[in-house]
């Protein structure tokens, strides 16, 4: 079985704020939503700016119906909650009357979950405590009973992994799959693409598919820091994400939810349902590589967006517009840009390319998602959103990345990349 997907509903709750509206005006205005951390006190890390979304854990809540849950919800669930609603409201479809079986749900998103703003797995009050006491000299007896009468006792269930997708079948009854994909920065493109062959291979007729994180928090930070990707650019940070720039010194962290509702074409149609875009062409690799390196003929990538553009049945040079990976670290964007020319040859340069994470930075396992959200927009709106922050491009990165302003055009099919940690590349291609 070979059957048309389209997309019916996209949902998102952002750094700029909740809903695509607010999220698409801020893209193509081309607006940073940069801002200094204030939830915590960040004075001694490296990077002190972020882009996190503008709600704080009670006001995300008050949005969602579904108040039980809430309990149970890490940030990125609640957001996840709310971006869905979107998705699943401007589908129009009626959850609740579909076959539940012909239902699922594909999600991608990170390990964790449980270092929320303001919660950490261990009140930091009780190391405080065993710290005044010599905890060094407790019984690992009195370690362990000091870290349970410390610790939430809906942690394990926060925490795992599948929380998000557990908590969407259960609210719109989707009994066919309910899978979670944790690929680092290809997890929520990645859980896409396979929502996409789902419906493709006639699995499922109707997917709810995209991913979250939120790396925003004392943890996260801590932990990018120490991985040295981010940009310590603290006195300028609204212009601190600059990928293909020169003078690029690593990403924005960011966090956020983006959801989209799947369907196969013949039941979107019979329904009289709308049709913002057909998902058309899914590639996946790994580089068995390195952990955080790229290798230098960008193989994996490479095969991947031939596999995408292949499956998607056009000729690469037919791509109208590329939302790139674009991190804006010193590797990624030489990498891409080589990748790119290596598919596309000569065309490459006449193909617009551009980088949302210079806006709104980087969602990690919600990356792909919001990126394709951004692309859905473009295609319905023919706007190109901007690079913004490019002011010295790389003499390595040479293509037309659009910057510093949107750009009106006519398009057909875009090509979305996203390549992780790990070695993980995944690429989607959406079409009119």
């Amino acid at each position: 079985m070979n059957r048309k997907v389209v997309i019916t509903g996209v949902g998102t709750v952002s750094p700029f704020g909740v809903g695509k509206e607010i999220f698409w005006e801020s893209l193509r205005a081309g607006k940073s939503a940069a801002r200094p951390i204030e939830s915590f006190d960040a004075s001694a890390l490296p990077v002190r700016f972020w882009a996190n979304v503008p709600l704080t854990d009670r006001e995300l809540q008050s949005k969602l119906n579904h108040r039980k849950a809430a309990k149970l919800l890490t940030r990125a669930g609640k957001m996840s909650m709310i971006a869905a609603a979107e998705a699943a409201a401007q589908s129009g479809l009626d959850f609740p009357n579909l076959n539940p079986f012909r239902t699922g749900v594909s999600v991608g998103a990170s390990g964790g979950g449980a270092n929320d703003l303001g919660e950490a797995p261990l009140d930091y009050s009780s190391f405080r405590r065993m710290a005044a006491a010599g905890y060094a000299d407790l019984s690992e007896a009195e370690f362990r009973k000091t870290v349970l009468e410390n610790t939430h006792p809906l942690l394990p269930l926060k925490s795992i992994p599948n929380s998000i997708a557990a908590h969407l079948s259960i609210t719109y009854r989707a009994q066919a799959v309910s899978q979670t994909i944790t690929t680092a920065c290809t997890s929520s493109s990645q859980a896409v693409g396979e929502a996409f062959h789902k419906i493709k291979h006639g699995l499922c007729d109707v997917m709810l598919t995209g991913g979250a994180d939120s790396v925003t928090n004392p943890d996260g930070m801590s932990a990018f820091s120490l991985l040295g990707v981010l940009s310590k650019r603290n006195d300028d940070y609204q212009t601190a994400s600059r990928p293909f720039d020169r003078d690029r010194d690593g990403f924005m962290a960011g966090e956020g939810a983006t959801f989209f509702v799947l369907e196969a074409e013949e039941h979107c149609k019979k329904r009289g349902g709308e049709i913002l875009a057909y998902l058309t062409g899914y590639g996946c690799t790994a580089d068995a590589y390195r952990i955080t390196d790229e290798p230098e003929d960008a193989n994996g990538a490479v095969a991947a967006i031939k596999q995408a553009v292949t499956e998607a049945e056009i000729a690469p040079e037919n791509l109208s517009y590329i939302n790139a990976h674009g991190t804006g670290t010193r590797m990624n964007d030489p990498t891409e840009t080589y990748a790119l020319k290596q598919v596309l040859g000569a065309a490459a340069y006449k193909i617009p390319v551009s980088s949302n994470k210079s806006m709104f930075g980087h969602l990690v396992a919600g990356a792909g998602a919001i990126e394709l959200a951004a692309s859905v927009l473009s295609l319905q709106n023919q706007v190109i959103p901007p690079t913004i922050n490019l002011q010295n491009p790389d003499e390595k990165c040479d293509l037309d990345y659009v910057p510093h302003t949107a750009r009106d055009a006519k398009l057909r099919h875009i090509l979305s990349n996203s390549f992780g940690f790990g070695g993980q590349n995944s690429c989607l291609v959406i079409s009119v």
